[in-house]
């Protein structure tokens, strides 16, 4: 190695800790991400705009025309809320053990199947405030996810718009 080397290798061997790997998406896998409550004709909640625990719902490899044709993973986000929802949401409980094994807070939170969002992995994935270097709260047990996946499911087969693509 030349003399110009050796200061990028320092600082690279230096920086080594601060890169921190995201988790694999995966279903049923809850990250902190930068969820936007979107839905034509369909009223806003109270916290919109905020960065909050989101459930992968689905995930699909796509190949993308306009990147070189490059390989991209699409995620489906649905979000949860400690938002109890109106008559026109359609949203899950979470129950306290799951809560707690997520490391959520006390207060009784919903995952709601009437919202979604679609992105590009892993934009607007964040770490959880507070946990350092921590983007995932956990997996959802699988009987609550299937439950999640079919209220979800049903939702689209009578709102096929709910998705807000923030890929596109």
């Amino acid at each position: 190695l030349s003399a110009l080397d050796l200061p990028l290798l320092k600082r690279l061997y230096e920086q080594r800790d601060e890169a921190v790997p995201l988790p694999k998406p995966e279903l049923g896998l809850v990250v902190h991400y930068g969820f936007v409550w979107a839905g034509q004709g369909r009223p806003l909640p109270k916290d919109v705009g905020k960065s909050r625990p989101c459930l992968i719902i689905d995930i699909e490899d796509v190949i993308e025309p306009d990147a070189g044709a490059r390989l991209i993973r699409r995620v489906t986000y649905v979000p949860i809320t400690h938002v109890a929802p109106s008559a026109n949401e359609c949203a899950i409980a979470i129950p306290p053990r799951v809560a707690l094994h997520l490391k959520l807070t006390q207060e009784t939170s919903y995952i709601y199947t009437s919202y979604a969002v679609e992105d590009d992995w892993p934009f607007d994935v964040e770490r959880i405030p507070g946990s350092g270097d921590t983007f995932a709260y956990g997996l959802m047990p699988p009987k609550l996810f299937a439950a999640v996946a079919v209220d979800f499911e049903r939702y689209l087969a009578t709102h096929p718009r709910t998705v807000h693509k923030r890929a596109e």
